[in-house]
Protein backbone atom coordinates (compact mmCIF):
# COMPACT_ATOMS: atom_id res chain seq x y z
CA UNK A 1 0.00 0.00 0.00
CA UNK A 2 2.82 2.49 0.15
CA UNK A 3 3.45 3.43 -3.69
CA UNK A 4 6.61 5.36 -4.82
CA UNK A 5 7.16 9.05 -4.65
CA UNK A 6 5.95 10.11 -8.03
CA UNK A 7 3.00 8.24 -7.98
CA UNK A 8 1.91 9.85 -4.84
CA UNK A 9 2.77 13.29 -6.34
CA UNK A 10 0.80 12.88 -9.12
CA UNK A 11 -2.54 11.79 -7.32
CA UNK A 12 -1.94 14.55 -5.05
CA UNK A 13 -1.72 17.19 -7.98
CA UNK A 14 -5.13 15.83 -9.14
CA UNK A 15 -6.40 16.17 -5.70
CA UNK A 16 -9.16 19.12 -4.36
CA UNK A 17 -9.03 20.75 -0.97
CA UNK A 18 -11.75 19.96 1.54
CA UNK A 19 -14.37 22.54 0.35
CA UNK A 20 -13.64 21.45 -3.45
CA UNK A 21 -14.09 17.81 -2.79
CA UNK A 22 -17.21 18.47 -0.15
CA UNK A 23 -18.79 20.53 -3.38
CA UNK A 24 -19.28 16.99 -5.46
CA UNK A 25 -21.35 15.49 -2.94
CA UNK A 26 -25.06 15.66 -3.54
CA UNK A 27 -26.17 18.76 -2.06
CA UNK A 28 -29.49 16.85 -1.07
CA UNK A 29 -28.25 13.20 0.02
CA UNK A 30 -24.29 13.35 0.52
CA UNK A 31 -23.53 16.76 1.64
CA UNK A 32 -25.39 17.27 5.00
CA UNK A 33 -23.42 14.45 7.10
CA UNK A 34 -19.90 16.74 5.47
CA UNK A 35 -21.39 19.70 6.85
CA UNK A 36 -22.62 18.58 9.93
CA UNK A 37 -19.22 16.92 10.67
CA UNK A 38 -17.02 19.66 10.15
CA UNK A 39 -19.40 22.10 12.14
CA UNK A 40 -18.92 19.75 15.65
CA UNK A 41 -14.95 19.04 14.84
CA UNK A 42 -13.56 22.85 15.76
CA UNK A 43 -10.04 21.89 18.03
CA UNK A 44 -9.71 22.26 21.20
CA UNK A 45 -7.53 25.52 22.39
CA UNK A 46 -4.89 22.12 23.15
CA UNK A 47 -5.31 20.45 19.60
CA UNK A 48 -5.15 23.97 18.01
CA UNK A 49 -1.69 24.67 19.82
CA UNK A 50 -0.25 20.59 19.00
CA UNK A 51 -0.81 21.29 15.29
CA UNK A 52 0.21 24.66 15.43
CA UNK A 53 3.42 23.79 16.73
CA UNK A 54 4.07 21.33 13.74
CA UNK A 55 7.73 21.77 12.29
CA UNK A 56 8.00 19.66 9.41
CA UNK A 57 6.12 19.96 6.30
CA UNK A 58 3.54 16.42 5.06
CA UNK A 59 1.50 15.78 2.61
CA UNK A 60 -1.45 14.53 3.06
CA UNK A 61 -3.84 12.37 0.22
CA UNK A 62 -7.30 10.85 1.31
CA UNK A 63 -8.73 8.67 -0.94
CA UNK A 64 -12.88 8.65 -0.24
CA UNK A 65 -16.31 8.72 -1.40
CA UNK A 66 -18.68 11.42 -0.70
CA UNK A 67 -21.68 8.95 0.28
CA UNK A 68 -19.39 7.52 2.42
CA UNK A 69 -20.48 8.53 6.43
CA UNK A 70 -17.04 7.33 8.46
CA UNK A 71 -15.59 9.82 5.36
CA UNK A 72 -17.19 12.78 6.43
CA UNK A 73 -15.92 12.20 9.91
CA UNK A 74 -12.44 11.49 8.96
CA UNK A 75 -12.63 14.10 6.13
CA UNK A 76 -13.69 16.60 8.01
CA UNK A 77 -11.63 15.86 10.91
CA UNK A 78 -8.64 16.13 8.79
CA UNK A 79 -9.97 19.21 7.26
CA UNK A 80 -10.09 20.79 10.69
CA UNK A 81 -6.47 19.93 11.52
CA UNK A 82 -4.67 20.88 7.99
CA UNK A 83 -6.83 23.98 8.37
CA UNK A 84 -5.55 24.60 11.55
CA UNK A 85 -1.08 24.80 10.30
CA UNK A 86 -1.63 25.38 6.26
CA UNK A 87 2.21 25.77 5.99
CA UNK A 88 2.66 22.51 7.36
CA UNK A 89 0.10 20.39 6.20
CA UNK A 90 -1.25 19.90 2.71
CA UNK A 91 -4.15 17.83 2.63
CA UNK A 92 -5.69 16.82 -0.65
CA UNK A 93 -8.85 14.70 -1.79
CA UNK A 94 -9.80 12.14 -4.53
CA UNK A 95 -12.64 10.56 -5.34
CA UNK A 96 -12.59 6.77 -5.02
CA UNK A 97 -13.57 6.45 -9.25
CA UNK A 98 -12.92 4.70 -12.06
CA UNK A 99 -10.14 7.86 -12.61
CA UNK A 100 -8.02 6.30 -9.71
CA UNK A 101 -8.70 2.70 -10.45
CA UNK A 102 -4.36 1.76 -10.47
CA UNK A 103 -4.72 3.20 -6.80
CA UNK A 104 -7.60 1.87 -5.97
CA UNK A 105 -6.09 -1.40 -7.04
CA UNK A 106 -3.23 -0.97 -4.65
CA UNK A 107 -5.20 0.28 -1.64
CA UNK A 108 -7.04 -2.60 -1.10
CA UNK A 109 -7.55 -3.72 2.96
CA UNK A 110 -7.98 -6.82 3.56
CA UNK A 111 -8.70 -8.15 0.06
CA UNK A 112 -11.22 -5.20 -0.13
CA UNK A 113 -11.64 -1.86 -1.21
CA UNK A 114 -12.66 0.35 1.34
CA UNK A 115 -12.78 3.84 1.98
CA UNK A 116 -11.35 6.70 3.40
CA UNK A 117 -7.42 5.58 2.84
CA UNK A 118 -5.25 8.34 3.57
CA UNK A 119 -1.54 8.61 2.26
CA UNK A 120 0.99 10.49 4.41
CA UNK A 121 3.86 11.50 2.60
CA UNK A 122 7.20 13.80 3.44
CA UNK A 123 7.54 17.01 1.99
CA UNK A 124 9.16 15.52 -1.20
CA UNK A 125 5.98 12.89 -1.25
CA UNK A 126 8.37 10.34 -0.18
CA UNK A 127 5.84 8.11 1.86
CA UNK A 128 5.18 7.39 5.40
CA UNK A 129 2.07 5.75 6.32
CA UNK A 130 -1.38 4.72 5.31
CA UNK A 131 -4.19 5.05 7.13
CA UNK A 132 -7.06 2.94 6.30
CA UNK A 133 -10.82 2.27 6.83
CA UNK A 134 -12.24 3.03 10.30
CA UNK A 135 -10.67 4.04 12.91
CA UNK A 136 -10.54 2.24 16.58
CA UNK A 137 -13.31 3.59 18.08
CA UNK A 138 -15.89 2.82 15.22
CA UNK A 139 -14.45 -0.43 15.37
CA UNK A 140 -15.15 -0.93 19.08
CA UNK A 141 -18.71 0.13 18.41
CA UNK A 142 -19.07 -2.22 15.38
CA UNK A 143 -17.93 -5.16 17.66
CA UNK A 144 -20.56 -4.03 20.56
CA UNK A 145 -23.09 -4.53 18.14
CA UNK A 146 -22.02 -7.51 15.59
CA UNK A 147 -20.01 -9.79 17.99
CA UNK A 148 -22.21 -12.16 20.29
CA UNK A 149 -20.89 -11.66 23.50
CA UNK A 150 -19.26 -14.73 24.06
CA UNK A 151 -15.88 -15.57 23.08
CA UNK A 152 -15.02 -11.90 21.68
CA UNK A 153 -14.49 -9.19 24.78
CA UNK A 154 -14.82 -5.70 23.68
CA UNK A 155 -12.64 -3.92 26.75
CA UNK A 156 -13.02 -0.17 25.97
CA UNK A 157 -16.12 1.85 27.28
CA UNK A 158 -18.14 3.42 24.40
CA UNK A 159 -16.51 7.19 24.44
CA UNK A 160 -18.67 9.65 25.75
CA UNK A 161 -18.55 11.65 22.30
CA UNK A 162 -17.75 9.60 19.52
CA UNK A 163 -17.65 12.03 17.01
CA UNK A 164 -15.13 13.69 19.04
CA UNK A 165 -13.29 10.58 19.57
CA UNK A 166 -12.09 10.32 16.21
CA UNK A 167 -11.03 13.37 15.72
CA UNK A 168 -8.53 12.76 18.41
CA UNK A 169 -7.57 9.69 16.81
CA UNK A 170 -7.05 11.12 12.92
CA UNK A 171 -5.12 13.69 15.19
CA UNK A 172 -3.47 11.22 16.81
CA UNK A 173 -2.24 9.91 13.60
CA UNK A 174 -0.75 13.25 12.07
CA UNK A 175 1.25 13.92 15.24
CA UNK A 176 3.11 10.33 14.95
CA UNK A 177 3.28 11.03 11.46
CA UNK A 178 5.26 14.57 12.26
CA UNK A 179 6.99 13.10 15.05
CA UNK A 180 8.55 10.63 12.52
CA UNK A 181 8.78 13.66 9.93
CA UNK A 182 10.69 15.33 12.93
CA UNK A 183 12.98 12.48 13.98
CA UNK A 184 13.87 11.03 10.42
CA UNK A 185 17.35 10.98 9.99
CA UNK A 186 17.08 11.51 6.49
CA UNK A 187 15.32 15.06 7.26
CA UNK A 188 17.39 15.70 9.79
CA UNK A 189 20.37 16.13 7.54
CA UNK A 190 18.33 17.67 4.90
CA UNK A 191 17.26 20.43 7.30
CA UNK A 192 20.43 20.62 9.78
CA UNK A 193 18.80 20.24 12.82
Amino acid sequence: MLLDADTLRARFDQGVDYAGFVALAEPEGHRPPWDQRYAQLTLTDQQDALVKSFAREMNVLCMTGTWCGDCALQGSAMARIAQANPDRIHLRFIPRSEEHAPLITKAQINAGFRVPVTWFMAEDFEPVAVFGDRTLSRYRAMARKQLPDGGVTVVAEAPADPVRAVLGEVLDEFERVQLLLLTSPRLRQKHGD
